[in-house]
């Protein structure tokens, strides 16, 4: 994914992607060049997420497949993608709701169509900074251990609100009410009988430097474990902000989201970029919100010099915001074997810890040249002229000729 920006504000968005498979087939590639009229980070991501998707529809289309390999996290790429719906970081990036919205759908519908043809799909994310074990075995423990002193202490229900809390959100940052106040004012004033382990508990649960992968390293070279599968974790909308403001709740967050599709088509109209039907944008992020499939997720290590990766699959018998199970919990009934076999089959070493996927990586990237070539051609169909600093770097005129602007 490349991008290049143009004196006027607006953008060239570049993004590609391509499916590689080991049954002999040609690879499938595809590419969007889009003009935006103002230029926001989260539009590059929204278009890579989205045309990552479509190529990996049409794979499974196009083949019989057992599998489906994807690069990256499914819970943090839905999570990301509702987040921009209900959080806009940005002015701008209310331009580009719809977008979003399409890049949601499309994720989606690569899961449900894939669920009809009866092709698993596996989220791989070799580099996870992701703290959802680390939080629900830490604070697992933690409850365990303070209910263990009941008889000796009083456990409020403040206490165990923030324990459940605990067990039952993830967020790259905690609400700032629990993780700056109850947890650290716990952690000061539990005088239970184990409250220093409680104290490096809460400490390791608070601190964002501490990932699962670093949690998981550190156990594994405590208890003289080189190699493994941890327990599958189902996960369902355990965000904390979604909690916080009861967007867990489908009808209020959508709600939320109307009112985003609402200025996104304020903007829109006012700079001449298409118009919106608000109902019929809704509609589609309420069928994808009410069955979105809730994930199990899984730590795999097949070397002892590995880091461990992260493994997720869509399980579609409970949908993610159906409140009547747990955010998360230990759910050992399914059955991954085959899944972890076939990962095994494609691993190298731990710089090619998957051969189809590192394959599509190496296919994908952008090269200079190709990257002038989508580029100078966008630019003379535009008639934008661009930064200088771009014409600068690659050492070539990237503007449109005088003569072809007077025309």
């Amino acid at each position: 994914m490349r991008e290049l920006e143009l004196r006027d504000g607006s953008a060239i968005i570049i993004a590609r992607a391509i499916a590689v498979n080991n049954a002999g087939e040609q690879p499938i590639r595809d590419v969007i060049v889009n003009w935006v009229p103002v230029f926001a980070p989260t539009i590059k991501w929204v278009l890579l997420s989205y045309i990552e998707s479509e190529v990996a529809l049409r794979a499974i289309e196009g083949g019989r497949y057992d599998f489906l390999l994807l690069d990256g996290s499914l819970y943090a790429k839905i999570t990301a993608l509702i987040h921009e719906l209900i959080l806009t970081k940005g002015f701008l990036d209310l331009y580009y709701v719809p977008e979003v919205i399409r890049a949601l759908e499309s994720l989606y519908n690569v899961l449900d169509r894939a669920r009809e043809l009866g092709v698993n799909v596996v989220f791989v994310a070799k580099d996870s900074k992701l703290k959802i074990f680390k939080d629900y075995i830490l604070f697992k423990a933690l409850k365990e251990i303070i209910l263990s002193d009941a008889p000796f202490i009083n456990v409020s229900k403040e206490l165990l609100d923030i324990l459940n809390r605990g067990i039952d959100w993830y967020s790259i940052v905690w609400i700032r009410n629990y993780r700056g106040g109850k947890l650290i004012e716990l952690a000061r004033n539990y005088n239970g009988a184990h409250r220093d382990l409680i104290r490096v508990g809460i400490r390791t649960a608070l601190s964002q430097s501490i990932s699962d992968v670093m949690l998981l390293e550190e156990l594994a070279r405590m208890q003289g474990i080189r190699v493994g599968v941890t327990r599958k974790l189902l996960i369902g909308a355990m965000d904390a902000y979604l909690n916080h403001k009861s967007l867990t709740q489908l009808d209020n967050l959508l709600k939320f989201i109307k009112n985003r599709i609402e200025d996104s088509e304020g903007l829109r109209t006012v700079d001449d970029y298409g118009n919106l039907d608000i109902n019929h944008e809704l509609d589609r992020v309420r069928r994808v919100l009410m069955n979105f499939p809730r994930i199990v997720m899984t730590y795999v290590k097949f070397h002892e010099s590995d880091t461990p990766f992260t493994v997720e699959i869509p399980y579609y018998d409970w949908p993610m915001f159906n409140q009547g199970v747990p955010w998360k919990l230990f759910y050992d009934k399914i059955d991954i074997n085959e899944h972890i076999n076939l990962l095994m089959s494609m691993y190298r070493d731990p710089i090619h810890y998957n051969k189809l996927l590192w394959l599509a990586h190496e296919y994908a990237n952008f090269g200079e040249d190709q990257f002038l070539e989508y580029a100078m051609a966008a630019v003379n169909k535009l008639k934008i002229q661009t930064k200088r600093r771009f014409g600068l770097a690659f050492n070539v005129d990237l503007n449109p000729q005088l003569d072809d602007l007077q025309a």
